[in-house]
Parts: C-alpha cells; structure tokens; sequence
C-alpha cells in the first residue's frame, strides 16, 4: 500500500470534478505519497488547481506532489491512473447541443448522454478521446482508465475500440437511489441494501432488491399504501441541501413496469420520446427541471468562486470522502481486498439481452486483476425494448465518430427516441445545424460550411 503511484487528471482544472476528487484521493490510506499530474488546455485553470492541490496536500498531511501540463506526453509518461473528466468545447458547444434541438421541438433536461445534445456531444468528444487513448497506451501501457466524462457509454467504449487499456466508466446514479431509498426505510447505512441492477448510464433498472435480508419490493409496496411512488419520495426523502425531489417519471415508469430505475427524472426522461418532445406541456405536467445554458454558466462561475474560498482558507472542503469511487479503485489496485461497486464495462453476458460489447452498467469486481462484471442476467422485456435501441445506437455512434461515417452517425439521430416526431428531412437538416456549429471539434468529418 506504500507503493508510490502517479495518477493523472484530465480535465484537471475541472472546478466541478477536481476538487471533489483530488480531496478523496488525499483521504485514501495507501495515496499518501502519490504524485499528481493535472493535464488540461486551460493553463490558468490548471495552475489554480495546482494551487489547490497543494494546499490540501499540507491540509491533509500527506506527502504527494503536484504538477502541471499541457502537454500530454509529459502527464502520461509512466502514469498509473488516468481519471478523465473533460468537457470537449465546453458550455459554448453545449449551448448548440441545448438550443438547436429546441427549433425542432425537443426540450433536453441535461442534454449530455443521449437525444440530439448527447449525439452532438459524442462526435465531438470521440476525435479527443481516440488521441487520448492512444497516447496513454503509447506512454502507459499498464495504466488503469477512469472516465467521469458524458455520454458515458459512448466514450469508455472508444476506449475499447482503440486500445487495450483497462477503462471503467463511473457514474453516482445507483448513490442517489441508495439515498433515497435509505430514507424511504429509515436505514443508517446504504449496507443495509442489497441489489441485482442492470442497464446503460443513466437508463437503468433494479431488478431485485432487499432491505436488511427482506424482499425490497414487497416491502416498497407496503410502504407506499395508497400513495404513488412520487408522493413517498417527495414526503420522505431530502436531498444534501435540503430540497425535495421530484420524481414524477420515476414514479410513473414504476407503477407501469413494477421496478425502480434512476430516480433523477432529468436524466431518464431523454431515453423516452414521452417527455420531452414535441409539446413543453409535459415538462410542466411531470415537474421536469431544465438546466439552461445560462444555468450552467452561473454554476460554473459559482464553483471557481468556491474554489477561491477553499485555496484562501476562507472555506474548507470536508475531512470526510465524497461518493465517489475513483480514490476506492484506485486503492483496490494497490491492496489484496476486492472491492465491489457500480462500473461501466464492455458486456461479456453480464446482461445477456443487450448487445456483446456494448457499454452496460452493472456492479462489479475491482482488485489487482482489473475489472470483472457480476452478472445480472436478462432484463425484463418490457423495458430491455426501451434499453435496447440505445445501445445499439450508442454503438453505431462509436462507429460513426471513429470512422467519420455521417452516414451511420444520421442513422443513430434518425433512431433516437426524441426525434420520433419528426420526419428524415428534418432530423437531417437539424444534425447538419449541429455538426456545422461543432465543425472545429469534427476533424473526422467532412462538412462544408
């Protein structure tokens, strides 16, 4: 555990990621000596997180270094660990991923994963993801990858594409409903919950669960009574700052199909043409938060702020880790304890329904070894039909990025659920808008102003 590890952030000026990150992994026994490479193309970002780190580093009394690059040879050469959290094009792409769809009447809530947002974010992101894997491999080998970065699915699989390097894609979504059902049953700690759980990033289903070795279902059934799923949620559970949750889709999905999927509505009304195509009247009617542009903007102005407050000392980032579970993998890797939590790994027949290869989320093994899938079995028809287009589609986005094909990046806008309203000319003439606005970012592409 004393071995001394590098491990590189891309993306590393993230005010959002970084910070958070970079704490836990300053919390983790066996990482008190690490060294920290914070790679990203804005060097006064970087440089301020180098700041950071290193104030945290006395903070917490370990022996790690810190340094910053541009340059990615310099950040990969002999890295243990690559944690990626990068954005390609940032807010001034997302704000076409967001605002082009809505002249064509779909309404994305997040817009980063799946629908026009989520396509025009993958195509875009593919080209800096192919060169990336391809200099880590050239220069570490035997690195572990970690990729915090949307759309989730799409960009670990163009990992696998490329190289041979062993990549895990991480996501908090299964720690939310953890959260939630923690209060729904008054649990102390989320041990308390077991689960057999299965889909894609953002679109998934928990097949079975207990509550302390009782069988969770019947149990949820009797909690509810008369009262739907969304009016227990909102009665019983307060997210971290207080708020309620509205979690309409959720509930809805749950009185239709019997099971629970991810119970941030935001997220799982993209893979359903339902919500938020078409007509904004079903955003009102299921409560369903957008996040604008000019949103993203004051967050993300809001954290560098914040991050301010942690390098004066005005504020101080928690002595307790986050939910994230980079710092735990990477600790796995280092001892003789296998952990065990949710990852983003090729499917090998973990989920013998969806496609071999395709990117699925499950729980998993982490050690020494690698990464090993539990398998979960086949998902429920009902929803493997909503599931399974997306991974198909998904796939043919990896394709179409990788090869530059606009002929098979068209066919996966052409499939998505929220175009279902419109016809092939004009999912046509919207994907052109979108790949015109992001053309800098498409060099895989050949488009014409």
């Amino acid at each position: 555990m004393n071995k001394k590890c590098k491990i590189v952030l891309v993306g590393g000026g993230s005010v959002y990621w970084s910070p958070k990150l970079i704490n836990d992994l300053l919390l983790t026994p066996g990482l008190e000596n690490a060294e920290y490479e914070i790679l990203d193309i804005n060097p006064t970002a970087g440089r301020k997180m180098l700041v950071f780190g290193e104030k945290y580093n006395k903070l917490r009394g370990t022996n790690c270094t810190f340094h910053f690059t541009e340059d990615q040879k310099e950040a990969f050469m002999g890295a243990d660990f690559v944690i990626i959290t990068i954005s390609t094009g940032d807010l001034d792409a997302m704000e076409h991923d967001l605002k082009i769809p809505e002249e064509y009447k779909i309404y994305q809530t997040v817009g980063d994963t799946v629908g026009p947002g989520g396509w025009a974010r993958s195509l875009r992101n593919i080209p800096v993801f192919v060169e990336m894997a391809q200099n880590i491999e050239r220069y570490a080998p035997n690195a572990v990858v970690l990729n915090y970065t949307n759309p989730m699915s799409v960009l670990t699989n163009v990992f696998y594409k490329v190289s041979k390097l062993k990549t895990v894609g991480l996501c908090h979504g299964l720690f939310e409903v953890y959260d939630v059902l923690k209060d729904i049953f008054k649990l102390d700690s989320e041990d308390d919950i077991k689960v057999n759980f299965g889909g894609i990033n953002h679109f998934f289903w928990i097949i079975d669960f207990n509550i302390k070795g009782e069988n969770g279902y019947e149990l949820l059934k009797k909690r509810l009574g008369k009262r739907s799923l969304a009016e227990l949620i909102k009665e019983t559970y307060k997210d971290k700052n207080g708020s309620e949750m509205n979690s309409y889709v959720c509930s809805e999905l749950y009185e239709r199909f019997g099971l629970l999927t991810y119970n941030e509505d935001r997220h799982t009304c993209e893979f359903i043409s339902c919500y938020l195509s078409g007509n904004e009247d079903t955003i009102e009617k299921y409560h369903l938060v957008r996040t604008f542009i000019e949103d993203r903007r004051k967050s993300r102005k809001e954290a560098d702020e914040l991050l301010d407050k942690y390098i004066s000392g005005a504020e101080t980032l928690s002595g307790e880790r986050s939910r994230e579970t980079a710092a735990d993998i990477i600790a796995a890797f280092h001892s003789d304890k296998n952990f065990i939590d949710i990852v983003n790994l090729p499917n090998i027949g973990q989920i013998p329904n969806l496609p071999k290869d395709s990117i699925v989320e499950t729980l998993g093994v982490v050690n020494s070894l690698g990464f090993k899938p539990i398998c979960v079995g086949n998902l429920p028809e009902a929803v493997n039909k909503m599931v399974l287009p997306h991974a198909i589609n998904q796939d043919l986005i990896v394709e179409a990025g990788i090869d530059g094909d606009l002929g098979k990046a068209l066919t996966a806008l052409y499939n998505d659920p929220l175009c279902a309203h419109l016809t092939y000319p004009e999912i046509e003439e919207m994907a052109m808008k979108l790949l015109r606005a992001n053309k800098k970012f498409l060099p895989q592409f050949k488009l014409d102003d």
